[in-house]
């Protein structure tokens, strides 16, 4: 969900103001790294992948002319540095969720929200998480990345297609064959995370 003065945020982080860009930061930083992890299986390359993202969203803002909303263009960043880590296979610097991000001349304090779970909530959902990462790591790159953000992150068809930049078509195709595929691997592990969809087939996404 964008914040409700994102675009204000938005304007003013791309003029230099720091403050506003460490909101965006702030609220983007969790679900960027969510996304990341579900592409690469790996906590600390997923940390490294979102410090990828805010440089280059930070370096790039001042020519984002509003095009397409600020989320799909960040998360086009992130798909795209994800994406090319698989290519790679490299690991580099680990940095911490709690260490600043720097930037050329300042940094932004990261502010990753804590959740007050039971600990058999956590244990529970970090064991079917950690199951749903294993089968994940065994689809293609270009299937996972669908299926993370249609069934993980709830974005509609043509939403995917705008991160993704490819056609509506194209989407709805990899989502088919995706869940088909996953489907088959959680089959074969026993385990049904309620966020995997079945795949109805909708063209009114």
């Amino acid at each position: 969900m964008a914040l409700p003065n994102e675009q204000v945020l938005v304007q003013r982080a791309s003029k230099g103001d720091l403050q506003a860009f460490e909101a965006l930061v702030k609220a983007y930083e969790t679900k960027l790294y969510n996304v990341a992890l579900r592409m690469v299986s790996d906590s600390e390359d997923a940390m490294d992948i979102v410090q990828e993202v805010f440089l280059k969203a930070y370096q790039a803002l001042p020519n984002f002319r509003g095009d397409s909303k600020f989320s799909t263009w960040i998360y086009r960043i992130c798909m795209n540095a994800s994406l090319d880590h698989l290519r790679r296979r490299k690991k580099s610097q680990v940095y911490s969720l709690d260490a600043p991000i720097e930037f050329p001349d300042s940094e932004a304090q990261r502010q990753v929200e804590d959740t007050a779970e039971s600990t058999e909530e956590i244990v529970e959902a970090r064991f079917l998480g950690e199951k749903l990462l294993e089968i994940l790591s065994d689809l293609e790159p270009h299937y996972r990345a669908v299926l993370i953000l249609c069934d993980v992150q709830g974005y509609s068809y043509q939403e995917i297609a705008e991160i993704l930049d490819m056609s509506l078509g194209t989407v709805k195709s990899r989502i088919h064959r995706a869940r088909n595929i996953l489907r088959k691997l959680m089959d074969a592990e026993q385990i049904f995370p309620s966020y995997v969809k079945q795949d109805a087939r909708r063209d009114d996404r």
